[in-house]
């Protein structure tokens, strides 16, 4: 599934670049922020693989670790959940991880549709669907449709997590 999307997204890009030089030549451009498009959505990927399967090192190295790092979401078992900082990030997660030990890996299954991605100089911000499996992992399942943005920026040439909102739909 991963590969297919990665795939996707490099056709679409390609797509994206072509234009004509004149009448009678077609040219390919490369659109330049290509490569920061894969990193992102790589992390993306990554960090939803690490908090499902209860990597919590793994999870943190797709972060910023500073106090104006945040996560708001809303989900109806739970409510608005508003994080403030890494330091209440790095806790929460990690009393979630122990909670809820045993890795979830069918919860890698989710699929992200209506991407909509803009890559400034080191901050990108994104928003996308979000469906998930209902695997039966209360704590930390997000089954279902959910509406997702992130605020990522660059750290030392690596994308890393802001901002992550969340607003998932009934099942």
């Amino acid at each position: 599934m991963k590969q297919l999307f990665f795939i996707t997204v490099i056709v679409q890009l390609f797509a994206s670049g072509y234009y004509f030089k004149n009448e009678d030549e077609f040219k390919y451009k490369l659109p330049e922020n290509v490569s920061d498009s894969l990193q992102i959505m790589e992390v993306i990927s990554g960090e939803s693989k690490a908090f499902w399967d209860k990597d919590y090192e793994a999870f943190a190295s797709y972060w910023v670790h500073s106090p104006y790092v945040r996560t708001m979401g809303w989900w109806k078992d739970g409510g608005v959940t508003v994080v403030k900082g890494w330091e209440e990030r790095s806790a929460r997660t990690k009393a979630h991880m122990e909670a809820s030990p045993e890795p979830n890996p069918t919860a890698n299954n989710v699929r992200r549709k209506n991407i909509n991605l803009r890559i400034y100089k080191d901050v990108a911000w994104l928003t996308f669907d979000q469906y998930g499996e209902d695997t039966g992992d209360s704590l930390m399942d997000m089954a279902g449709l959910s509406r997702e943005t992130r605020i990522l920026e660059k750290h030392e040439g690596k994308w890393k997590i802001a901002y992550v909102g969340w607003l998932l739909e009934d099942k």
